[in-house]
């Protein structure tokens, strides 16, 4: 530690604060009173002190019956209770099955050796499976049929041992479950927690059906309420073992809170603080950041200055790049191949250091480590404490917090006393969002699908969906619709995407469009990784230098279509996105509003919203030099995008926050920014699941002018989360309104005027009046019958929601047909060029036909009226 304190006084660094957690001393009980069978006795027979006073209660607790959540430190010694709970479960039966699902497949492959091990001591005669990606379809069957305890993720659950029930030796698997193991279940969040809960109840559906019954085991990381979590993800009950029942021992950390020298910029100071510790230190160190664009930045700037450059004058690229490299990049997105070498580099001690997002928080073993630097202090304590958990395991360890200038960090730098009281995170799992519901509906429900060709199977009756788990009620009543064919045009599109494979086309992890990303160059082909729709907008849009490993390419070719990205090698340059302000469309109609609050002037309300996000080109960096480069690209430069802008259109839900004092002239952008950096203050989310903007009321409203301005947070998760409901809570607006006050007065980057803090105080101030709920809903005034349905009219746009891309769509002319139905004629609105005027664009493009089911009117700017199906007018005094 002496060498990286003389580094910080030597290089100029600023030393703002250090802290010394304690060291503890581990609690133990004499395992030998739980009345464990001889194969748990002679597992444990090495521990001379006995097991943890935590694992005592945890195993005691399994054995009455009881669904069990481990919620302790890391390396608090978890994984001996999956062991020790597996084998007595196969000692009460020889045909029993152990389903251990890790979330990560890095996970599952450490925990196979240690599963391996602990039988072979324990003298079972039971064999240890792993299916992930990599096994051959042709061997799965053969492992869960040979092997007693079987290690998968949930996407392996969800697209392979879930869609194969028609077969026998599945079946029988089902049957056979008698324990669950589901490690670190706090990252079951989000998306991916959302879609997994479906997941375990379809698991717990089908192991029914098919006459089986099992326990669970769960660990997690501290969270807040992991009782009520666990129970969220699974439909059941759990008992806890948290914090309260900690005895494991703890190794010392010193943790350091600096500021980089001021006359470099943050990513070379990084890079040059982690060349010093591999070149003059024996610390094996790990760095998190929050960007998957920041790992490799660091990475790369990192093997510039040790001569590896990722560059060749061929220009051909290297596969293995990272091969001689001491320090790696590691984030979500690399193809399996390349996390696998980093891991095995890792693991090994083959790395001196390794540059990280969240995804190696979790519980990979990782011996050496005994730095960490963690570049900004991360929204949640759990976060944070996965991320210094991973240092020091076996010798006392150093973290280094870096300030990167977020509110967050500035906050904590300011007040060092509150590093340690930041709050846990919370469970961000939301069940009705309906196109979640409705992709497991697909999987489960559909005809042909889970539910029905495994009662097929067992010759049981399967004309009605009768659930056997604790699903919502809404969730039964889809899947009852999608077995009579009465679903939404949303839905249709969806069923239309998914096939007959929906649990291949719908992966766990995302609800939006995925992007591959390929290079090819001759004959060889190599695949860079997959982008989701909003990673696209931040890292691979057209034109971009993308980073994959260390190595650049540029984005010459996107093609919606096919959701392919096609890339070549390119020097390392770096772009960033020219955004357009985020267009909110509020839907205040009826049936779109969720909640309303009104505190005297200021009124919030939680409604759907259609939010669009547009690139009008890019900033591309070389070196000293900067380029402004607009859309359409230059087709002489072998890049490919002739349209104005890069848009991604999606539906959500979210706040707006309506005042009178946000229409004096004020920075309303400022304000929304300070409101959504003072949300996670309060709740600690992640932060590509919610975004912020500003905008104005497009129509007349009850409660609102047209052209009135309000801010807004919302959800960036498509179809939504409701994340962002939390705003509504009375303690979270209020707190939320007064950390943004302190950030406007305390951090000078913002800028804020006494005008801007003076409305911030002001609306912090109308939530001293009392609540008030009220009913801002419009009903709809435009009266369909038989012979008169609602549209778009001609000259105005809408989105196409066929595809998934929601496309904006001009409309040119209504009709109605035998062979099409109720259709609009016109052109996507995407397919216009700068270089043609709309007269050439309307004769050089052509016309396309959308039925009027597909298109989606966008609040406030589609123009809605009737379409007379007998005389075939079109009435156009109404506006939406």
């Amino acid at each position: 530690m002496e060498a990286i304190i003389s580094f910080f006084q030597d290089k100029k660094w600023e030393i703002v604060h250090s802290l010394e957690t304690d060291a503890r001393q581990g609690q133990y009980r004499d395992y030998n009173s739980l009345g464990l069978s001889e194969a748990s006795n002679a597992v444990l027979s090495s521990f001379e002190n006995g097991i943890y006073e935590h694992q005592w209660i945890a195993i005691d607790k399994f054995r009455q019956g009881d669904n069990v959540c481990i919620s302790t430190s890391t390396s608090s010694g978890k994984t001996l209770i999956f062991n020790i709970s597996g084998i007595e479960a196969l000692n009460k039966s020889s045909e029993a099955k152990i389903l251990a699902i890790y979330p990560l497949k890095a996970l599952g492959t450490e925990q196979e050796l240690r599963w391996k091990e602990v039988l072979s001591k324990s003298g079972l005669p039971y064999k240890v499976g792993r299916i992930d990606g990599a096994v051959a379809q042709s061997e799965r069957e053969k492992i869960i049929k040979n092997s007693s305890v079987i290690i998968m993720t949930p996407d392996v659950i969800h697209a392979w041992l879930l869609s194969k029930v028609s077969s026998s030796s599945v079946t029988t698997f089902l049957k056979n479950v008698s324990l669950l193991v589901i490690d670190e279940a706090h990252t079951y969040s989000g998306v991916f927690g959302s879609n997994s809960a479906f997941l375990y109840r379809r698991l717990q559906h089908l192991i029914s059906i098919a006459g089986g019954n099992y326990q669970i085991i769960a660990a997690s990381a501290t969270i807040k309420n992991p009782s009520e979590h666990l129970e969220k993800l699974t439909g059941v009950k759990f008992s806890v073992i948290g914090d309260e029942h900690e005895t494991s021992p703890k190794k010392k950390t010193n943790i350091i809170l600096v500021n980089s020298p001021k006359e470099n910029d943050l990513l070379t100071s990084l890079s040059n603080l982690m060349r010093y510790i591999v070149n003059s230190t024996e610390y094996q160190f790990i760095t998190f950041v929050d960007s998957r664009k920041q790992t490799e930045y660091i990475a790369s700037i990192s093997s510039r200055k040790s001569g590896k450059d990722g560059e060749s004058e061929s220009g051909n690229i290297d596969s293995d790049f990272i091969k001689d490299l001491p320090i790696c990049p590691y984030r979500s997105g690399y193809e399996e191949a390349d996390r696998n070498r980093i891991q095995g580099k890792l693991s090994k001690g083959d790395l001196r250091g390794v540059i990280s997002t969240s995804a190696l928080e979790m519980g990979i073993d990782i011996p050496h480590l005994n730095l960490g630097i963690l570049v900004g202090v991360p929204n949640s304590a759990t976060s944070f404490y996965q991320r210094i958990g991973r240092i020091g395991r076996h010798q006392d360890g150093v973290i280094i917090i870096v300030n990167n200038g977020t509110i967050q960090t500035e906050s904590i730098f300011r007040e060092p006393y509150r590093l340690l009281k930041i709050p846990l995170s919370e469970s961000a799992l939301y069940l009705d969002n309906p196109r979640i519901q409705y992709i497991h509906t697909l999987c489960l429900a559909r005809q042909g699908g889970e539910d029905e060709t495994l009662k097929t199977v067992l010759g049981l009756e399967s004309d009605e969906f009768v659930p056997n788990a604790n699903f919502p009620s809404p969730f039964v009543e889809l899947c009852n619709s999608e077995r009579i064919g009465e679903i939404s045009a949303e839905f249709q599109t969806m069923k239309a995407q998914a096939g007959e494979d929906p649990n291949h086309v719908y992966p766990l992890r995302d609800i939006d469009v995925q992007y591959k990303v390929e290079c090819r160059q001759g004959p060889h082909l190599r695949h860079l990784g997959s982008l989701s729709y909003s990673q696209v907008m931040r890292e691979a849009y057209p034109g971009a230098v993308y980073y994959y490993q260390t190595q650049t390419f540029r984005i010459f070719r996107l093609n919606s279509y096919k959701h392919l990205i096609e890339v070549r090698p390119e020097k390392k340059y770096t772009t960033k996105p020219t955004m357009l302000p985020t267009l909110i469309f509020p839907n205040l109609s009826e049936g779109n509003v969720i909640q309303c609050k009104k505190y005297g002037d200021l009124t919030v309300v939680e409604c759907n919203l259609q939010i669009r996000e547009s690139i009008a080109g890019f900033i591309e960096t070389r070196g000293r030099n900067e380029l402004d480069i607009s859309y359409p690209l230059d087709k002489s430069l072998g890049l490919y995008f002739d349209t104005p802008r890069f848009t991604r259109n999606y539906f959500t839900t979210g706040v707006i926050i309506n005042h009178p004092l946000l229409d004096r002239g004020i920075k309303c952008p400022l304000l929304a920014e300070l409101i959504y950096e003072a949300f996670f203050m309060v709740i600690p989310f992640e932060r590509q699941d919610i975004n912020y903007g500003s905008d104005k009321h497009r129509a007349e409203r009850k409660e609102f002018s047209k052209g009135s301005k309000f801010l807004s947070v919302f959800d960036q998760t498509y179809g939504s989360l409701r994340l962002t409901s939390r705003f509504l809570e009375h303690d979270v607006i209020k707190k939320a309104f007064m950390f943004a006050i302190d950030i406007a007065e305390n951090d000078p980057r913002f800028n804020s005027s006494q005008d801007e803090i003076r409305v911030l105080k002001s609306i912090k101030e109308e939530l001293d009046c009392p609540a008030e709920d009220v009913l801002i809903a419009t009903q709809d005034n435009i009266q369909t019958d038989d012979n008169h349905k609602k549209v778009i009219l001609p000259e105005s746009v809408g989105l196409d929601t066929r595809s998934g891309r929601n496309e904006e769509f001009f409309v040119e002319d209504i009709f109605y047909s035998p062979t099409y139905g109720l259709s609009y004629k016109g052109r996507h609105l995407s397919e216009t060029s700068k270089r043609m005027t709309t007269e050439t664009w309307k004769t050089g493009v052509p016309v396309m036909i959308v039925p009027v089911t597909a298109l989606q009117e966008i609040p406030g700017e589609s123009q809605i009226g009737l379409y007379n199906l007998e005389t075939g007018e079109i009435t156009d005094t109404l506006s939406a």
